[in-house]
């Protein structure tokens, strides 16, 4: 169960944390929220079928679930204080999240510093968000 968990949160969250980020690193308050809402689901969505993210999205969806069946088999994994584990997960978690838009984050170089920035902070964002909901959801299904 906590396989189908990981993959749930690898195609919804990780996109929808991107994007967010993205949105709002440039909020304009004079829009409707519906609108914002909508255009963060539509980038999420667009993000999910952008070909120069595939190659570190596709290998991160299959990998990770097994990298996480490994470690939650670990019973340090389980003992570890919870915020103990909450803080190393975004930690490393950020890292693998800046190597997953790897891609992106190289595209933008040559657009703008500011775009650059927004690249980076949404990958690092994204991967601390994604994968501390991956350990807190391998973490609940108890030791195998």
């Amino acid at each position: 169960m906590p396989t189908i968990g990981t993959l749930i949160v690898m195609l919804t969250v990780a996109p929808l944390a991107v994007t967010t980020t993205l949105v709002c690193s440039h909020p304009d308050w004079d829009r409707k929220i519906e609108l914002v809402i909508m255009e963060i689901l539509v980038m999420a969505l667009f993000g999910l079928i952008t070909v120069p993210l595939w190659p570190t999205y596709i290998p991160a969806v299959v990998l990770t679930p097994l990298i996480m069946r490994h470690v939650a088999a670990w019973q340090s994994f389980h003992t570890t204080p919870l915020p103990v584990v909450i803080l190393l997960s975004m930690i490393i978690g950020s890292l693998y999240g800046l190597l997953i838009l790897a891609p992106a984050i190289v595209l933008s170089m040559h657009h703008s510093e500011g775009l650059n920035r927004d690249w980076i902070v949404a990958g690092a964002v994204s991967g601390s968000v994604t994968l501390t909901c991956i350990c807190l959801i391998h973490r609940s299904s108890g030791p195998d």
